[in-house]
């Protein structure tokens, strides 16, 4: 029985190191794709390969694609994001800018607290920043829709609520889940 305990520390040995280093690899890869410019050829691409990522273009967060948008409509929201691209582009890439600055703080061989928190503070100055700037081209292209086609994306965007509120219910579920059997 002592060989299966020595077998146990041993095999612990390795598979802490193991599990640190697939973590900071996850993160590499996660950092290098968010890093990637958001548009253009071989750009982000969202579900089912659409253009936009998750909530359309931009990440306004409207269902435009389940709209019937008329042609008119469509060359106006292109316009719209046309006319704000460069403003997008700044912030997101600030964003990204300060996310690197961030995590080579909290990497960093000599923990600095104060350097840590300033650049979180940063963070959050540029994430608000980012927040404004998509609020703004929201609205401008919420303003091209008709009454009915707002009302449709409201219920639509309420449903999409509802279905993330699920999973994020069933991703806690599992999680209680998986506590409780560590705990036996």
């Amino acid at each position: 029985m002592a060989s299966m305990g020595s077998t146990t520390r041993q095999a612990m040995k390795w598979m802490a190191p193991a599990g640190v280093l697939l973590t900071l690899g996850l993160f590499t890869v996660a950092d290098v794709a968010w890093s990637q410019p958001a548009d253009g050829p071989g750009g982000r691409r969202g579900r089912m390969g659409r253009r936009g990522g998750p909530g359309g273009p931009g990440g306004l967060m409207l269902p435009l694609g389940r709209l019937e948008l008329t042609d008119t409509q469509h060359d106006a929201v292109r316009g719209v994001m046309e006319q704000n691209r460069e403003a997008t582009r700044a912030v997101a890439t600030r964003v990204r800018e300060v996310k690197r600055a961030l995590q080579a703080a909290v990497v960093a061989e000599v923990a600095n607290e104060g350097a840590i928190r300033a650049a979180a503070a940063e963070l959050a100055n540029a994430e608000g920043d980012a927040a404004v700037q998509r609020a703004f081209v929201r609205s401008q292209v919420w303003q091209l829709l008709t009454p009915d086609q707002q009302v449709t994306a409201r219920a639509l965007e309420a449903e999409m609520q509802e279905r993330m509120e699920q999973r994020r219910g069933r991703r806690a579920e599992r999680g209680e889940r998986r506590e409780r059997r560590r705990q036996r």
